[in-house]
């Protein structure tokens, strides 16, 4: 069955969606899953001997054995002169984008027995068409052609609008907490997509990683003495450490659905459970989530419009599941916002939203010309077709066209001969000048002076 892809290649994570068509319409987007635990995967690429790229969770899990084949946090990077060292080789930053796209591409494609028929990539918000172009080309390069680019917070934003209404000229904020960094968004409604009013702001902080940090920081209070023996130089150690901060992230997760979890701690001389409240991590995080709406009111007066002229705030990515961030935001900015269930795949839903409007606009195109050029008269051997109806007939014969030639003033000749005659008295007048000089000058040279003085006279 034909289907379009949609690729959110974020910061830390990327996930895929894709649509069907059946018959002569498109099914909604939906997520597909890129591994067997779930629909996102780590954004880590690891080079192997043959110089290609695996992704995703087997390329994390080579980290700590082959650090210096694994790659990651590139996504940031694309369009900086300095290249990455993955391996022995130097690598672009658009170059490991491109190849994050083609595994997916093919994941998708191995899943569902052959290609998407056409492919929209969702990239940050601080991509420039700088950066855009570079991308563009390391995926050309790739032989991936067929595809388009668009920001993330226009696929939230495509996403959103394809379960709600938005009227056209109607503006929607979108804010995203990636892993990373912060960005927030206002657009504006011009069917069939969006168009970015202003600049997005963009900013390092708050991230998911800063609320990692503050869970691990946590864990590490309660344990000190035991994390603080460990060695970052033994593999045994550091791997027992890297175990702690996914069941950090896992935690997190957890945590945005229900009240409360448990934390494992397996590190050499020490294997417990640590019990984590909601309230208690909300306290841990509540100077980070706190910035969100400050961030976001900046975002909506920079493009010049207020809170009130919004006809919706889209919050985005997995951090936006906690319930104290929506709850900021709408007490800062008295506005309820929307967070999607899943709002870690909204991008990559709304990439292949902007897929399917590709193809359609395409399709509107063909059948648009198709429709035009049964109007349009067609001469053959045989003369001219019928057409709509019409009987066949002959066109009337052009009559000749009558050109009388422009009249032209003859040439005045006593004019002519005056004029020549004032030229030869002229030259004449010169040479008569020349020769006079000539004589003075002559005469004039046959006195010599004497350099006595008069003295000696």
């Amino acid at each position: 069955m034909p289907y379009v892809l949609g690729i959110h290649v974020g910061a830390t994570a990327t996930s895929a969606a894709i649509a069907r068509r059946q018959g002569g319409t498109w099914g909604a987007a939906t997520p597909v899953p890129l591994s067997s635990t779930g629909h996102t995967v780590p954004t880590v690429l690891c080079r192997v001997q043959d110089g290609s790229f695996v992704a995703g969770e087997p390329a994390s899990r080579q980290e700590l054995t082959h650090h210096e084949w694994v790659v990651r946090g590139f996504t940031r990077q694309v369009g900086d002169d300095a290249p990455l060292l993955v391996g022995s080789e130097f690598v672009t930053a658009q170059a490991l984008v491109a190849a994050v796209v083609e595994w997916v591409a093919d994941t998708v494609a191995q899943q569902l027995g052959h290609p998407a028929e056409h492919i929209t990539v969702a990239h940050s918000a601080a991509w420039g068409p700088f950066r855009s172009h570079l991308v563009r080309q390391a995926l050309a390069g790739l032989g991936l052609r067929d595809l388009t680019l668009v920001p993330e917070p226009v696929a939230v934003a495509l996403d959103y609008a394809s379960k709600q209404q938005v009227a056209d000229q109607e503006t929607v904020a979108v804010a995203n907490v990636g892993g990373t960094g912060f960005d927030a968004t206002v657009l504006r409604r011009r069917a069939p997509g969006f168009d970015v009013l202003g600049s997005s702001l963009d900013s390092g902080h708050p991230s998911g990683q800063d609320l990692d940090d503050e869970l691990f920081s946590h864990l590490r209070a309660e344990f000190s003495a035991q994390l603080d023996a460990l060695d970052p130089a033994d593999q045994t150690h550091r791997a027992a450490l890297s175990g702690l901060r996914a069941d950090c992230v896992r935690a997190k997760e957890a945590l945005s659905y229900h009240p409360g979890t448990t934390v494992r701690v397996d590190v050499p001389g020490l294997r417990t459970d640590f019990a984590m409240s909601r309230s208690r991590y909300e306290q841990l995080v509540r100077t980070h989530l706190e910035r969100v709406p400050e961030l976001l009111l900046q975002a909506v007066q920079s493009a010049a419009v207020s809170p009130e002229d919004l006809s919706a705030l889209v919050l985005a990515g997995g951090t936006m599941r906690v319930p104290l961030a929506k709850q900021l935001v709408a007490e800062r900015l008295e506005r309820t916002p929307q967070v999607d269930t899943a709002p870690e795949l909204v991008a990559a839903r709304g990439a292949a939203v902007s897929a399917v409007g590709v193809l359609s606009s395409v399709s509107d195109q063909a059948a648009s010309v198709a429709e035009t050029s049964v109007l349009m008269r067609v001469e053959g051997p045989g003369g001219l077709d019928v057409i709509d109806g019409e009987p066949e007939r002959d066109d009337p014969v052009r009559p000749p066209v009558q050109v009388e030639p422009m009249y032209l003033e003859p040439p005045d000749e006593d004019r002519k001969r005056l004029f020549k005659i004032l030229k030869l008295s002229a030259a004449a007048l010169l040479i008569i000048g020349g020769l006079v000089l000539t004589v003075v000058q002559g005469v004039g040279g046959d006195q010599p002076t004497s350099p006595m003085t008069s003295q000696q006279r």
